[in-house]
């Protein structure tokens, strides 16, 4: 009585070109092949059922995160006596100062806020 031998795969060609590995066991249909400037990547189709899923998928994850990505800003979480500074849009040698919800416009002289006017 003899088994019958499973049947072999077929055997995997590798050839290295500098640092680049080419694996080129994928030949023939439903195999597709994507150019990002000087490389090339093949890989199997995606079936038509699964590529639609994959899209559904897709859309609803943007559909999630669009909220936060059209909404300018960003929200920041500190103490009150923590001083908030940004750049004076009027006058781009001097900073605006927000601090215990007082506003001041000043610069900085030797590492220390020195106000130049208070806004309430």
């Amino acid at each position: 009585m003899s088994a019958k031998k499973p049947p072999i795969a077929a055997k995997t060609v590798r050839r290295d070109i500098g640092k680049v590995i080419v694996n080129t066991a994928l030949r023939g249909e439903g195999v597709a092949t994507i150019h990002f400037g000087e490389v090339s990547v093949k890989a199997a189709s995606p079936k038509a059922g699964e590529l639609r899923r994959n899209v559904t998928i897709g859309q609803a994850a943007m559909a999630r995160a669009m909220p936060k990505l059209v909404k300018p800003g960003i929200a920041f979480k500190t103490a009150p006596s923590t001083p908030l500074f940004r750049a004076d849009p009027l006058d781009p040698s001097r900073l605006i100062r927000e601090v215990n919800g007082r506003v001041s416009t000043g610069t900085f002289v030797n590492g220390k806020f020195k106000v130049v006017s208070t806004k309430r």
